[in-house]
């Protein structure tokens, strides 16, 4: 049986690396997150890609996390500079070149080696107010 918590793992590293190719996600993936909820490899992928461009230097940190069968939840940080757009359902974030340290919760389903869904969590007041927006 797949370790759940090493497929993350899988994840947070590609993240890192800024590698969609490394990224662990199944054709029909989904993220619900604030702001939005996004459906196949290819929106969540645009859905990372989008911290990619906004926070080029962005890494994911684990600070804890359990797995059983094909469930994981983890807790952990985003650290990054935001040296590039920000898009947001509601227009572009010009780069404010301000570092953000972003909590973050997710709880994840996976299937084999992939992963299948995310449910995020993080305080978007929090976010805005580092990047000097609220």
């Amino acid at each position: 049986m797949t370790d759940p918590k090493g497929v993350v793992e899988s994840h947070v590293q590609a993240f890192g690396a800024k590698d969609a190719e490394a990224e662990p996600w199944s054709a029909d993936a989904e993220i619900v997150a604030p702001g939005g909820q996004f459906r196949g490899r290819d929106q969540v992928l645009g859905f990372l890609g989008g911290f990619w461009e906004a926070f080029p230097d962005g890494r994911l940190e684990i600070i804890r996390s359990i797995g059983e069968g094909s469930l994981a939840a983890a807790e952990g940080v985003l650290t990054g500079t935001h040296t590039g757009i920000l898009r947001t359902p509601n227009g572009d974030v010009p780069p404010t070149g301000r570092p953000v340290k972003m909590r973050w919760m997710s709880m994840y389903e996976i299937g084999g080696e992939e992963l299948i869904s995310e449910h995020l969590y993080f305080d978007q007041s929090e976010f805005m107010t580092q990047l000097g927006l609220a």
